[in-house]
């Protein structure tokens, strides 16, 4: 090619292609490149602030890569302009980094006082909704007669507010509803079954918990194990579980293993508009939840379960989540199982097990056929993925939390890396397990064959000394929140 055929072609305008070419090649190229290439000429600036440019790359590396975006306070990404999706891919790409890195960097460290003297943080839930503020928390003040305090917190501002308070003094239960409903919020059980709402509205926190629902003289009920819609498991005085609806409390399912005579202690539970994945002290057991049509107006109608899975030893402590996946999927996303063993001394195992029962992929989805034992909508057992060692000091206090994205989070005794004694301390630890997705577009498992260590885990904080009594976690935001011993809540945030 001579001289002058280079100066001819060097002289035809830049964007010699269609805008719409263009626009599909900056699809396919890194966020990097792009601002690149938005320094170099005003018609490929005017690309890069496309709203259709960032859609576009904001669906193929956030939400098809299954990583959570923070700060959307409740909007849609519909909504949303092109800067602001250009916002999005930087904030959930930097929270990504931070949160799963060795040390991640805590950019904001909050702690609340709860106001109520000589209390103790026994739960710590997120509310589920879509704006991701505000969280509840349960404190408890020992004496003759112990006092609980529920109170609601909307952590979203730069000052933490107390949206809600309530005090009971014949508690026995409390759960967060697990789904965003007109249904109520949360459901306490004292006397009565009270299913409260929340005023944001309101100035005075006293007035914030508005009752929408209550069911009187609930002496039948010993225990509140779950809420979600308008569905509660509860179990009774002879220590029985049951399933009810609360627009039909005179119809149960009682949740029974016809293995197992004897009321067994239920130590966490996930239900969903099919199913019901319960982990009891020694058993894993998968139900098919039924329709209202099933119970008799009458009698309670027995749920056995038709997977079961008798865990090795007996359990000390176990969450579980339903994994979330990127696009459709059906309710079937794989389960993660955080668990610590038990032992036969007064203190639990120094090793915590990640399980994943895994979606059966030769369910039929017929609805002639349905679930049932023979055609089961997950595999059982579940997949044993990773043992990691977490020591825990005697009559020290651990607790743990698993989020849908891959985040598994405990706290523990490990502190003689960052101390020069062993006889007190805590950190919070973490895994992660990442959403991976073969050339196929099937996802991969990756099976941790090593030894399990203490040192590898990612470390969010640690302190000297023993008061975090409670942890809980928002994946989506970058928040940890730590209940401590003398009622005082920590957040930490991360994005």
């Amino acid at each position: 090619m001579n001289e002058g055929n280079v100066s001819a072609m060097s002289s035809q305008p830049l964007l010699a292609l269609p805008t719409d070419i263009y626009r599909l090649v900056f699809g396919h190229l890194d966020v990097a490149d792009i601002l690149v290439l938005r320094q170099t000429c005003k018609e490929f600036h005017e690309l890069s602030i496309l709203r259709s440019v960032w859609d576009t790359l904001l669906r193929r590396h956030i939400i098809n890569q299954n990583i959570p975006i923070p700060g959307l306070d409740g909007k849609t990404l519909d909504s949303l302009s092109s800067s602001e999706l250009e916002g999005c891919y930087r904030r959930a790409l930097a929270l990504r980094r931070n949160w799963t890195s060795t040390t991640p960097t805590v950019r904001r460290h909050i702690n609340i006082d709860n106001g109520v003297p000589n209390s103790r943080i026994i739960a710590i839930v997120p509310l589920p909704e879509r704006a991701n503020r505000r969280i509840v928390s349960l404190s408890m003040t020992p004496g003759q007669h112990r006092v609980f305090t529920l109170q609601c917190w909307d952590v979203g501002g730069i000052i933490p507010v107390c949206l809600a308070t309530h005090e009971m003094k014949q508690f026995r239960g409390m759960a967060v509803n697990r789904v965003a409903c007109d249904h109520g919020d949360v459901a306490v059980l004292t006397l009565d079954l009270e299913i409260l709402s929340i005023d944001s509205e309101t100035v005075n926190p006293q007035q914030g918990f508005v009752t929408k629902t209550l069911i009187p003289d609930a002496q039948r009920l010993h225990a509140l194990h779950l809420f979600s819609k308008s569905s509660f498991l509860t179990r009774d005085t002879n220590g029985l579980v049951y399933l009810w609806d609360m627009n039909t409390p005179y119809k149960r399912w009682q949740l029974q293993n016809p293995n197992i005579a004897q009321p067994r202690p239920l130590v966490d539970i996930l239900i969903t508009d099919n199913f019901i994945v319960a982990s009891w002290l020694t058993t894993l057991e998968l139900y098919i939840r039924p329709s209202e049509s099933a119970a008799s107006a009458n009698n309670d109608v027995f749920l056995h379960p038709i997977s079961i899975f008798t865990w090795p030893w007996r359990i000390d402590n176990a969450v579980m989540t339903l994994t979330h996946r990127p696009g459709p999927s059906q309710g079937r996303t794989p389960i993660d199982i955080l668990l610590r063993f038990g032992s036969y001394y007064p203190w639990p195992l120094n090793i915590l097990h990640h399980y994943e029962i895994r979606p059966n992929p030769d369910f039929l989805t017929d609805p002639g056929i349905g679930m049932s034992e023979h055609n089961p909508p997950y595999e059982f057992p579940p997949i044993l993925l990773e043992s990691i060692a977490s020591p825990v000091r005697l009559h020290a206090t651990t607790d743990m939390a698993i989020g849908p994205y891959g985040t598994a989070i405990w706290t523990d005794s490990h502190t003689e890396d960052y101390f020069n004694h062993s006889d007190r301390g805590q950190r919070v630890a973490s895994t992660f397990s990442r959403y991976i997705v073969n050339d196929e577009g099937e996802e991969e498992v990756e099976l941790s064959d090593q030894v399990a260590t203490a040192s590898a885990a990612t470390v969010y904080a640690y302190h000297e000394e023993d008061s975090w009594v409670r942890v809980a976690m928002d994946e989506i935001e970058g928040r940890i929140f730590l209940g401590h011993d003398n009622g005082l809540l920590s957040v930490l945030e991360y994005a």
